[in-house]
């Protein structure tokens, strides 16, 4: 069941959000970005974006979540045993439909260079890869370049 996320939600998101995380973005990451990745650092950031986070529940466990912030589509974390279910294609669309109707006729998405499993999903599901950008996230000596491939999709409701 995809649904709305509530604040009773947010430490079992963060739990998946930090797990799957460091399993799939962590490789492509600095040391000092994976260090800062802290359960901490994953709380915070769900309860800021908890306004426009979906969950996929199965069996009352959380098992996959999605969250944008305006156009950006920021997460979509699905838990491993999930993977290849179709769940992370059903909660794409749902986001999808949920920001079309909230005003927003292309949306963006981030996918860190390297992570090739997520971007064929990605274009898979309608999104076409834009450029590839810099993010800067935390290194060794402060502020490092991460290359994301930066894609697009235009919505429909």
């Amino acid at each position: 069941m995809i649904r709305r996320a509530h604040a009773s939600d947010i430490s079992r998101v963060a739990a998946l959000y930090y797990a799957v995380w460091h399993e799939t973005q962590a490789p492509f990451m600095p040391q000092a970005e994976i260090i800062r990745r802290s359960m901490e650092f994953f709380i915070e950031r769900m309860t800021a974006l908890l306004h426009s986070t979906l969950v996929t529940e199965l069996n009352e466990e959380v098992v996959a979540f999605s969250a944008w912030r305006g156009q950006l589509l920021g997460q979509l974390f699905v838990a491993m045993p999930h993977r290849g279910t179709r769940v992370a294609s059903s909660l794409l669309t749902a986001a999808e439909i949920e920001m079309a109707k909230g005003g927003i006729a292309e949306a963006e998405l981030h996918c860190v260079v390297g992570n090739e499993r997520a971007r064929r999903f990605y274009e898979r599901m309608g999104w076409h890869h834009k450029a590839e950008i810099m993010e800067q996230v935390a290194g060794e000596h402060g502020q490092t370049d991460v290359p994301f491939w930066c894609m697009t999709k235009v919505l429909t409701i």
